[in-house]
């Protein structure tokens, strides 16, 4: 069933763009080794938003535990109610932060409905569903809080185009999360080489021969990017 707020847009586009921010939390984002990624999101308007998202931290210099302490003591977030740990190194974190001067408050400003986020090295990627006469006044009102990067709009022909184009960016996310970036570009070439179908497969002695790695090393990784999608999916059911 299509989301009743996403079936009432008028001329749909999806934007994409980067964008690093003044002097929100996510700034701080750009000192330690750990991906995010927005999970939900609810706006108490012109007071807070209460944020979920998704942590992998890799982070030796510090854990996560202390990181959103520090960033509730510089008045950067405000209550942190959740911190769970959900694999080895993927956390579910839920907090309250500042409403005004946030991309949220600009989208909720400009009547957007659906938006997706993820946080890396002090930069927020986005993606964005959004009235096509709203995408300019959107794209002005970040210049005041922030840099604006690589804006991008691609036009929608059909509520199915948006559908896809979401189902497939929250789950690459996802994968991504949870693998490191070999097993990802291992599972991803495995799939390629057609070495899960049920007939015409590659063997694996072939997928590593186009990886130019032991056919060891393939199978491990290939074994355990399984193992971590399915326990990551498990855990948070």
């Amino acid at each position: 069933m299509i989301p009743e707020s996403l079936s009432k847009i008028s001329e749909p586009a999806l934007v994409s763009f980067r964008f690093r921010h003044r002097g929100d939390w996510t700034l701080w984002t750009r000192m330690i080794n750990a991906h995010f990624i927005s999970t939900a999101w609810y706006p108490i308007i012109d007071y807070a938003n209460i944020e979920v998202i998704n942590v992998k931290w890799v982070d030796k210099g510090t854990n996560i535990h202390e990181y959103f302490t520090k960033l509730s003591k510089r008045g950067l977030i405000y209550d942190v109610d959740l911190v769970k740990k959900i694999t080895d190194n993927i956390y579910l974190v839920g907090f309250m932060g500042p409403y005004r001067n946030t991309v949220r408050e600009r989208l909720v400003s400009n009547s957007i409905p659906y938006f997706k986020s993820s946080i890396r090295n002090g930069f927020q990627d986005w993606l964005i569903l959004a009235p096509s006469g709203k995408v300019n006044d959107f794209k002005e009102s970040l210049k005041s809080i922030g840099k604006l990067m690589n804006f991008k709009i691609q036009p929608i022909v059909s509520i199915r185009d948006i559908i896809q184009v979401i189902n497939k960016n929250n789950i690459i996310d996802y994968i991504k999360l949870a693998l490191t970036n070999n097993e990802f570009k291992t599972l991803r070439s495995a799939w390629e080489l057609r070495y899960f179908n049920l007939n015409n497969r590659a063997t694996l002695s072939e997928v590593s021969m186009v990886l130019n790695k032991d056919k060891s090393t393939v199978d491990r990784q290939i074994k355990e990017s399984i193992r971590k999608i399915i326990y990551y999916i498990m855990s948070i059911m």
